[in-house]
Protein backbone atom coordinates (compact mmCIF):
# COMPACT_ATOMS: atom_id res chain seq x y z
CA UNK A 1 0.00 0.00 0.00
CA UNK A 2 2.94 2.50 0.86
CA UNK A 3 4.57 2.24 -2.52
CA UNK A 4 1.29 3.10 -4.07
CA UNK A 5 0.53 5.92 -1.73
CA UNK A 6 4.03 7.85 -2.36
CA UNK A 7 4.99 6.76 -5.71
CA UNK A 8 7.28 3.81 -5.34
CA UNK A 9 9.53 3.86 -2.47
CA UNK A 10 9.25 0.58 -0.38
CA UNK A 11 10.53 0.39 3.15
CA UNK A 12 11.81 -2.18 5.68
CA UNK A 13 8.86 -2.76 8.38
CA UNK A 14 10.10 -1.32 11.59
CA UNK A 15 8.46 0.74 14.34
CA UNK A 16 10.00 2.12 17.56
CA UNK A 17 8.82 0.53 20.89
CA UNK A 18 10.67 3.33 23.12
CA UNK A 19 10.71 7.27 23.43
CA UNK A 20 14.93 6.40 23.37
CA UNK A 21 14.20 3.91 19.93
CA UNK A 22 12.06 6.73 18.63
CA UNK A 23 14.73 9.46 19.00
CA UNK A 24 16.90 8.08 16.51
CA UNK A 25 14.21 6.50 14.19
CA UNK A 26 15.38 6.54 10.69
CA UNK A 27 13.21 4.81 7.89
CA UNK A 28 14.71 2.52 6.16
CA UNK A 29 14.22 2.24 2.00
CA UNK A 30 14.42 -1.80 0.79
CA UNK A 31 13.92 -0.13 -2.72
CA UNK A 32 12.18 1.89 -5.15
CA UNK A 33 9.91 0.74 -7.31
CA UNK A 34 9.24 1.46 -11.06
CA UNK A 35 5.42 2.11 -10.86
CA UNK A 36 5.01 5.99 -11.07
CA UNK A 37 3.64 5.29 -14.55
CA UNK A 38 0.67 2.67 -13.39
CA UNK A 39 -0.29 4.36 -9.87
CA UNK A 40 -3.07 6.72 -11.81
CA UNK A 41 -4.46 3.69 -13.27
CA UNK A 42 -4.53 1.70 -10.19
CA UNK A 43 -5.88 4.83 -8.05
CA UNK A 44 -9.30 5.50 -9.50
CA UNK A 45 -9.92 1.66 -8.68
CA UNK A 46 -9.01 1.89 -5.31
CA UNK A 47 -11.04 5.07 -4.71
CA UNK A 48 -13.91 3.12 -6.48
CA UNK A 49 -13.65 0.35 -4.08
CA UNK A 50 -14.33 2.37 -0.54
CA UNK A 51 -16.92 4.69 -2.93
CA UNK A 52 -18.69 1.61 -4.28
CA UNK A 53 -17.65 -1.47 -3.51
CA UNK A 54 -16.51 -3.66 -0.67
CA UNK A 55 -14.80 -0.98 1.25
CA UNK A 56 -17.81 1.55 1.29
CA UNK A 57 -17.66 1.26 5.07
CA UNK A 58 -14.03 3.10 4.98
CA UNK A 59 -16.24 6.16 3.31
CA UNK A 60 -15.59 9.29 4.88
CA UNK A 61 -15.25 12.90 3.44
CA UNK A 62 -12.27 12.68 2.19
CA UNK A 63 -11.11 10.53 -0.83
CA UNK A 64 -9.67 7.32 0.66
CA UNK A 65 -8.36 4.78 -1.55
CA UNK A 66 -8.08 1.27 -0.62
CA UNK A 67 -8.43 -2.62 -1.16
CA UNK A 68 -10.11 -5.20 0.95
CA UNK A 69 -9.15 -8.96 1.21
CA UNK A 70 -10.35 -12.08 2.92
CA UNK A 71 -9.07 -15.38 3.41
CA UNK A 72 -8.69 -18.44 5.89
CA UNK A 73 -6.21 -20.78 7.65
CA UNK A 74 -6.34 -23.90 9.51
CA UNK A 75 -9.80 -22.77 10.22
CA UNK A 76 -8.94 -18.94 10.96
CA UNK A 77 -10.33 -16.32 9.20
CA UNK A 78 -8.11 -13.32 7.83
CA UNK A 79 -10.03 -9.69 7.03
CA UNK A 80 -7.88 -6.91 6.20
CA UNK A 81 -7.80 -3.30 4.56
CA UNK A 82 -5.39 -1.25 3.29
CA UNK A 83 -5.70 1.86 2.83
CA UNK A 84 -4.44 5.47 2.08
CA UNK A 85 -6.17 9.06 1.97
CA UNK A 86 -4.65 11.47 -1.26
CA UNK A 87 -5.14 14.86 -0.16
CA UNK A 88 -4.60 17.69 2.45
CA UNK A 89 -1.77 18.62 5.03
CA UNK A 90 -0.98 14.85 5.90
CA UNK A 91 -1.03 11.93 4.05
CA UNK A 92 -2.10 8.69 6.29
CA UNK A 93 -1.87 4.79 5.57
CA UNK A 94 -3.90 2.74 7.57
CA UNK A 95 -3.74 -1.02 7.41
CA UNK A 96 -6.73 -3.24 9.25
CA UNK A 97 -5.65 -7.08 10.07
CA UNK A 98 -8.80 -8.61 11.71
CA UNK A 99 -7.62 -12.19 12.56
CA UNK A 100 -9.91 -15.17 14.18
CA UNK A 101 -13.16 -14.47 16.58
CA UNK A 102 -16.15 -13.16 14.69
CA UNK A 103 -16.62 -13.15 11.25
CA UNK A 104 -13.03 -11.12 10.24
CA UNK A 105 -13.61 -10.30 6.90
CA UNK A 106 -11.97 -7.25 4.19
CA UNK A 107 -15.06 -5.22 4.53
CA UNK A 108 -15.16 -5.07 8.44
CA UNK A 109 -11.75 -4.47 8.69
CA UNK A 110 -12.48 -1.18 5.99
CA UNK A 111 -15.37 -0.49 8.26
CA UNK A 112 -12.42 -0.18 11.57
CA UNK A 113 -9.82 1.90 9.11
CA UNK A 114 -13.08 4.64 7.92
CA UNK A 115 -13.81 4.83 11.66
CA UNK A 116 -10.39 5.84 12.49
CA UNK A 117 -10.17 8.27 9.28
CA UNK A 118 -13.20 10.26 10.35
CA UNK A 119 -12.09 10.11 14.23
CA UNK A 120 -9.02 12.22 13.01
CA UNK A 121 -10.98 14.44 10.35
CA UNK A 122 -13.21 15.53 13.46
CA UNK A 123 -9.88 16.64 14.97
CA UNK A 124 -8.70 18.11 11.85
CA UNK A 125 -5.82 16.10 11.62
CA UNK A 126 -5.22 15.84 7.77
CA UNK A 127 -5.90 19.92 7.68
CA UNK A 128 -3.51 20.67 10.51
CA UNK A 129 0.03 19.35 9.94
CA UNK A 130 2.48 20.38 13.24
CA UNK A 131 5.45 19.09 12.84
CA UNK A 132 6.31 15.54 12.95
CA UNK A 133 8.74 14.43 15.72
CA UNK A 134 9.90 11.38 17.02
CA UNK A 135 7.80 11.30 19.81
CA UNK A 136 4.54 11.26 17.84
CA UNK A 137 5.66 7.58 16.38
CA UNK A 138 4.63 6.07 19.36
CA UNK A 139 1.40 5.08 20.89
CA UNK A 140 0.81 4.93 24.67
CA UNK A 141 -3.19 3.75 23.70
CA UNK A 142 -5.61 2.19 21.01
CA UNK A 143 -6.43 5.12 18.81
CA UNK A 144 -9.89 4.03 18.26
CA UNK A 145 -11.73 2.94 21.60
CA UNK A 146 -14.79 3.99 22.28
Amino acid sequence: MIPIANGGTLYYLQYPRTAVEAQSFVPRVKRRLDIGTLIPLVKPGMRGAVEFGTAHRAREDGPIAGKTGTCSENHTHLGWFGSFNDVGGRKLVVVVLLTGGRPAIGPLAAGIAGDLYRRLGDRNYFANAPAMTPATLISSQICCAK
